[in-house]
């Protein structure tokens, strides 16, 4: 190694002590900031307070955020190279999922009926206090020489798999050529960080079918068309034909996660609804599997005599982490946790994430951060009504984000 490597590496050393010890002084803002988070979830596309907390914050501080009128979702860049330079890109995903809050904590959800299950208010407060912490040392950092600047995205509307899309459409990928992304993994311990190249989680499509048919009286069905029994067959096709439709040894599933129909307790209703998820790890099985649960619709409905109305209201495409940036994100790791707190995971998630459409345009790394403390067996799992984190993890986040940041623009 020569001199000016040496150097480099050493002034790259220095500023992350001083990013590290600003953040760990930092903690208990970046827990406030958190819970407050936490206290007032918000629906996919509706993270107006979310977005104007994030603005307020970072607006303060000095940086320009870019955010459309009228919308949810910003990003802001931190200027380090020329105004014309490549972008590094973080991302963070701002929306809570509809699921009710059932822990009796201080910083329970104070919305009815939905609550930050699967970590967004960490991602976020993670990503703004890295944003911050770099911004501590910007003179610094630009005395190096950076190659890159950084963007940070702070996205709306993940769980329906529109957001994405939208801050790409809003020019959130422009010059960028590398983005990560890190997902609370509640088994996974604090101070363990989880790297996969290829394929992280699953190819995603959400249905939303109604069979419609014909009310009437209880003590009549034969002068009704009765759209119970057809929900009741087609959940027993789709839980008997889906898994045979696909070579079993191909990661899958099928799963109904919701049966909507009448009130009355001597009427037939006139609809039923029934919601679910299709999940595959590759786009062909996922194509067949789709294709299968038209088919038991149209089934289940020719039995009936109900008429079917099929939706798909929501996409994304697996993940895919590229080689060279979970190479970046794996050193930062090892800068913050050490070489034994890296955990190669064997097996990627049946879970859906929209981070894939910014893989799609470039290559881009997500990455599992441990959030879980105590006994696996009592660990709430993601989009529970339990789900919380251990917060001493949301230091570690922060650190790894700003430690594979510098080391990308260094």
């Amino acid at each position: 190694m020569n001199n000016t490597h040496r150097q480099d590496d050493q002034a790259m050393a220095k500023i992350r002590d001083h990013c590290d010890s600003w953040l760990a002084k930092s903690l208990p803002e970046m827990v406030e900031l958190r819970r407050d988070l936490h206290a007032h979830p918000e629906r996919s596309g509706q993270e107006h307070r979310t977005t104007g907390l994030i603005v307020n914050r970072l607006t303060e501080a000095g940086l320009s955020p870019v955010i459309k009128d009228e919308h949810s979702g910003l990003f802001v860049d931190l200027e380090l190279a020329q105004p014309d330079a490549p972008v590094f890109a973080i991302r963070a995903d701002m929306d809570c999922v509809d699921v009710p809050d059932e822990k009796n904590v201080p910083w329970r959800s104070q919305h009815e009926g939905c609550c930050h299950a699967c970590g967004h208010d960490a991602h976020t407060t993670m990503v703004a206090f890295s944003a911050l912490s770099m911004l501590t040392q910007i003179e610094a950092i630009r005395e190096c020489g950076p190659r890159q600047n950084v963007r940070f995205i702070f996205q709306p509307a993940e769980e329906t798999s529109t957001g994405a899309q939208d801050m790409i459409e809003r020019g959130a990928l422009d010059r960028v050529n590398q983005i990560v992304a890190l997902h609370c993994e509640p088994y996974l311990e604090t101070g363990r960080i989880g790297m996969r190249v290829g394929p992280l989680t699953a190819n995603l499509q959400s249905f939303r079918i109604t069979l419609q048919g014909r009310g009437g009286h209880s003590a009549r069905p034969h002068e009704a068309v009765d759209p119970v029994p057809a929900a009741v067959n087609l959940i027993s096709l789709l839980y008997q034909l889906g898994p045979r439709s696909v070579d079993s040894r191909r990661a899958h599933c099928v799963t109904v996660t919701s049966i909507r129909t009448g009130d009355a307790i001597n009427a037939i209703p006139d609809s039923t609804e029934v919601c679910g998820t299709i999940r595959a790890a590759r786009t062909d099985v996922a194509e067949t599997l789709r294709s299968t649960v038209v088919q038991c619709v149209e089934a289940a409905c020719k039995a009936t005599g109900c008429r079917p109305q099929i939706e798909f209201p929501h996409q994304a495409p697996a993940t895919h982490n590229d080689r060279e940036v979970i190479e970046l994100m794996t050193n930062a790791a090892c800068d913050v946790v050490g070489r034994e707190g890296v955990i190669n995971l064997e097996l990627p998630s049946l879970g859906g994430e929209d981070f894939a459409f910014y893989q799609q345009k470039v290559p881009g790394a997500m990455i599992r951060l441990g959030t879980g403390t105590g006994l696996k067996d009592d660990r709430p799992a993601l989009h529970s009504g339990l789900f919380d984190i251990d917060e001493s993890s949301l230091l570690v986040g922060s650190r790894l984000l700003t430690s594979a940041a510098l080391r990308a623009i260094l």
